[in-house]
């Protein structure tokens, strides 16, 4: 598996096939390749404005920190954010980054939003990244608290490595060692964890975030922004 295993890229490139195969039909072939393509487009078009539905519903919520729309649309950092995102939303169907997308929208113009450049990196991670990439930063993030908020018990581990940790903490990896660490590879190479997963720690240490101020700073953009309201 890649780094970044993308199913939306999949599906495009499924798309494709499909259009191209259609095109090469006798006779057919063309008004097929019409259908298909109004199809598509409705469906996509169907995907872009329950987000966009999303986010306004979100804004509305928060107008009292960000502003309404008229405000919202006449600033250009907005707009860049809201045009990245929709992008990128077009491009997948997984609600966990669809949830991001939202959210970092939003968190771009609040009082402690990133500036326009560090907002373009993270967008950009956000269409990288899985949501299994996600899962595991929130993981080490925070690991007592993921535990605690997911209702999972803590393992009885004493010493080792953090991957135990992640192991128990994300059952669906459990054994996947190959893949917890193309997962943690991709997380270090961008900069957002500091720490070898294969490290042998005492327990303590087991329990220590491993993320870095850019990892915690990431985090933070992809927040639900009711979550840093008093």
């Amino acid at each position: 598996m890649e780094p970044y295993p993308e199913d939306s890229d999949r599906k495009q490139g499924l798309a494709k096939s499909a259009e191209m195969a259609i095109s090469f039909v006798p006779v057919a072939g063309s008004a097929l390749q019409v259908a298909f393509n109004e199809l598509a487009g409705r469906r996509l078009a169907d995907r872009r404005t329950r987000w966009l539905n999303d986010l306004a519903a979100k804004v509305y919520e928060l107008e009292e920190q960000v502003g309404d729309f008229a405000r919202l649309t006449g600033e250009d950092a907005f707009m860049d954010a809201l045009t990245t995102a929709a992008q990128i939303a077009d491009r997948t169907s997984r609600a966990e980054k669809l949830e991001a997308l939202r959210n970092a929208v939003v968190n771009s113009v609040m009082p402690d939003a990133p500036d326009v450049d560090t907002q373009q990196l993270f967008f950009d991670m956000i269409d990288r990244f899985t949501p299994t990439h996600m899962r595991m930063l929130q993981l080490l993030s925070d690991p007592p608290g993921w535990f605690d908020r997911h209702g999972i018990a803590r393992p009885n581990i004493y010493m080792g490595p953090k991957i135990g940790i992640i192991e128990a903490g994300m059952p669906e990896l459990s054994g996947r060692r190959d893949l917890i660490d193309r997962y943690a590879g991709a997380l270090a190479t961008a900069g957002l964890i500091n720490q070898s997963l294969s490290a042998v720690m005492t327990e303590n240490g087991l329990w220590v975030p491993a993320t870095t101020p850019l990892g915690t700073e990431f985090l933070a953009f992809i927040a639900d922004p009711e979550s840093k309201v008093d």
